[in-house]
């Protein structure tokens, strides 16, 4: 009678299915919402600031927010920049919405953004992650020009 696996295949298939289950990362997740507008299928009419974080100049002025939007209906979240002042020339705002179980990330300037906010605007939003638990994400906005970099970041949701 013939053997169907002898010793050695048994412990190759072993150590092939540990890698697959545990030991290699994971590839970036691919979600119907991932990229798309927060206004795709409404889901901004359902998003809430979960998370904020204020951008402090040097002198310790709030000068804008950045926030993690999160649609309950869509179950997304995405990022928003907004500057307490209209931007001139020489300055822009940018935010960021990170993944952070496969680091998938988008910033206003991503398809599914509305561009960073540049002179004569004041805030931005980026395109969506899908955001259902166990997953969570954050949110980065940054505010720069000549001599200066202002950035925050907001706690996971």
């Amino acid at each position: 009678m013939k053997r169907l696996f002898t010793k050695a295949s048994l412990v190759l298939f072993a150590v092939v299915f540990v890698f697959a289950v545990k030991g290699v990362p994971a590839n970036a997740e691919t979600h119907a919402y991932d990229g798309k507008s927060p206004y795709y299928n409404d889901c901004a009419s359902s998003g809430s600031t979960k998370k904020s974080s204020n951008l402090v100049n040097a002198s310790n002025q709030v000068i804008g927010v950045v926030e993690l939007k999160f649609s309950s209906t869509c179950k997304t979240a995405w990022a928003k920049i907004t500057m307490n002042n209209t931007l001139t020339s020489g300055f822009e705002a940018n935010a960021e919405i990170t993944r952070n179980t496969d680091g998938k990330r988008y910033n206003c300037d991503s398809a599914g953004g509305n561009g960073k906010a540049v002179a004569g605007q004041k805030s931005c939003y980026t395109p969506m992650v899908y955001d259902l638990d166990p997953r969570t994400s954050y949110a980065f906005g940054k505010y720069s020009g000549p001599n200066l970099n202002v950035w925050a970041t907001t706690g996971s949701y």
